[in-house]
Formats: C-alpha cells, sequence, structure tokens
C-alpha cells in the first residue's frame, strides 16, 4: 500500500499531522510531521506532508492524465474538457484542452 497522510487529535486537543507507511501484512511505520492547534498551521503540516511524499517521485511526462501530444485518444477526462469548454477559467480542463491540440479532429470517428 502506499503511504498516505493522515490526521489524527492529540489528548491536548491539538490536530496531529502524520505519514503513514503499511504493507500488506498490516505492520505500519509512522511517521509523525508535526501538531497544530490552529487551521492555518494545520494546512502548512498537511502542505509538507505532501511534499515529503511526492519528493523523490519523479514525473513522467505524459502530460495531463496519459494525454501527451500525439498519443491518439484521451480516455475519462473528456468531462473536464466539457466543463471548460461551457465555463471558461476551469483549469484543469483548459490544461487538458492544451495537452490535445487540435482541438476537432480532421474526419469524423464515426459514420
Amino acid at each position: 500500500m502506499s503511504p498516505f497522510v493522515r490526521t489524527v487529535q492529540t489528548a491536548s486537543g491539538a490536530t496531529a499531522v502524520q505519514i503513514v507507511y503499511s504493507n500488506r501484512r498490516g505492520s505500519r511505520d509512522i511517521e509523525h510531521i508535526g501538531s497544530a492547534h490552529d487551521e492555518a498551521r494545520l494546512e502548512l503540516l498537511k502542505a509538507a506532508a505532501r511534499q515529503r511524499l511526492a519528493a523523490g517521485q519523479s514525473e513522467l511526462d505524459l502530460g495531463i492524465g496519459g494525454a501527451r501530444r500525439g498519443a491518439g485518444s484521451l480516455k475519462c477526462l473528456h468531462a473536464h474538457v466539457a466543463y471548460a469548454l461551457a465555463c471558461p477559467g476551469y483549469e484543469l480542463g483548459e490544461g487538458v484542452i492544451a495537452e490535445l491540440q487540435p482541438l476537432w479532429p480532421q474526419v469524423c470517428c464515426t459514420p
């Protein structure tokens, strides 16, 4: 199982942010990131935990959802494109559109 970020309440009333590393056999390692008594500090700790998880993970050059230029097809992101076309300013959908240029095919795919 992949590591994940969780929050738990401490005895002092603070919220602790932890990264949990577990495997299929049930053993766990827990890394304590920090504890917060207010929402602003909690968000900073969560961001730090996410950065720690992302460190060391390389990024594949696949574009958004695997839609690199020339991929030929895209699955499951069509709703984001439709929403971006209907509501300009939707960043994810606009990112998908940018990756899929040309937006309209030269020929229709249905008879």
